[in-house]
């Protein structure tokens, strides 16, 4: 049978609202054209990301709204609206997610899929005091969608992360529809419409603050959607431990070009030039790294490169300072490099300044 414009235009209206929300501002191109960073490709089931030569774009009408595209994008360039509905049982702050294949009639605190919630979105729930998750899900063995990369493994990772730093682990539960529900129904609510019992409400200044963290929603705050995970782990003066990213540098390779250091769009990678009392210096800080792979697609030695879920041992690195031979211009290397016989900085390296511009005759 034949569609009304009314149908048209209503399926057309829920379609465009599956659709991610897209902040070209912060992909990764945006910032370095010539990234290799093809993440939102790889993880769409659907193949509706098209990336070309000169253009990366989304196929409309082939996406389904599945968001798995969300947790792979390293830089928070893709978003959807996250429910926050919040509970309280056993002292404890838990978060209800629900799968939209799920049998749950309540659909407010849907999402396209429970495995869009990344390390970022999980890292926001705890810093905010929720040390539980409750989902109730489809058939994810029958589910076309199949994620290279889960919920229950980026848990997993964030504990190994947590637990190191010495913090309690945060715990997944997944439950059957109707035990969903019934802690749903419960009368104790903290979400943005927020009810509370008298007895609660008036428990005191704790409850209070306790409760003003959780009402703030920031699984769809701006500002949050784009922020490195490893700042949003707890400041530790431990050394050895492990980063969601980080940078490792080779020092036998590094040519001391500092495109990494421009190029950077969250300072993981900063430049020290020193002073009379202390060397330069480049200083890489694991916490805010996101993973996008700039200063590794920019490096033309190959000294760079990015780990996930690594130590980050060598966090400052030391520079010596000399003299281009050819052009008079001060260069630095890393001080492992200071015997080698490097005496021409890296533009002259690959300029043949053999030939002269001009003659006078």
């Amino acid at each position: 049978m034949q569609k009304s414009v009314g149908q048209y235009l209503f399926e057309s209206i829920q379609q465009e609202l599956r659709l991610p929300e897209i902040d070209a501002n912060a992909c990764v191109y945006s910032h370095f054209d010539q990234s290799t960073c093809q993440v939102c490709v790889d993880s769409c089931p659907s193949h509706a990301w098209v990336l070309g030569e000169e253009s990366l774009g989304l196929n409309t009408e082939a996406c389904d709204g599945c968001g798995l595209c969300i947790p792979a994008c390293p830089s928070g360039a893709l978003h959807i609206q996250y429910p926050w509905i919040i509970r309280q049982s056993g002292g404890h702050s838990i978060a209800l997610f629900g799968c939209e294949f799920s049998a749950v009639t309540n659909r407010t605190a849907m999402l396209p899929c429970v495995h869009v919630l990344g390390l970022r979105q999980l890292l926001l729930m705890y810093k905010h005091g929720v040390s539980y998750l409750l989902i109730t899900t489809g058939d994810c063995a029958g589910c076309k969608r199949q994620p290279s990369t889960d919920i229950y493994s980026r848990l997993q990772q964030l504990n190994e992360l947590l637990v190191e730093r010495g913090k309690p682990a945060m715990k997944i539960m997944q439950r059957s529809h109707q035990v969903w529900q019934s802690l749903f129904k419960t009368d104790e609510i903290i979400s943005p419409g927020i009810k509370l019992s008298r007895r609660n409400f008036l428990r005191g200044t704790v409850q209070k603050n306790c409760r003003e963290k959780l009402i703030q929603d920031p699984l769809n705050l701006p500002e949050n959607r784009s922020l490195p995970p490893g700042q949003l782990l707890a400041k530790t003066k431990k050394t050895d431990v492990h980063w969601p990213y980080s940078v490792q540098l080779d020092k036998n390779k590094c040519n001391g070009c500092d495109a990494c250091i421009n190029l950077c769009p969250g300072e993981a990678l900063l430049f020290s030039s020193g002073n009379k009392d202390a060397s330069a210096v480049y200083r890489l800080n694991p916490a805010n790294c996101n993973g996008c792979g700039i200063c590794e697609d920019v490096c033309e030695t190959n000294a760079i490169s990015i780990s996930r879920f690594s130590k980050s041992p060598d966090q400052t690195i030391n520079l010596t300072e000399k003299t281009c031979r050819s052009c008079g211009n001060n260069f630095h290397l890393a001080s492992i490099q200071i015997q080698s016989e490097k005496s021409l900085c890296y533009i002259c390296q690959i300029h043949d300044h053999s030939n002269n511009l001009f003659q006078v005759l």
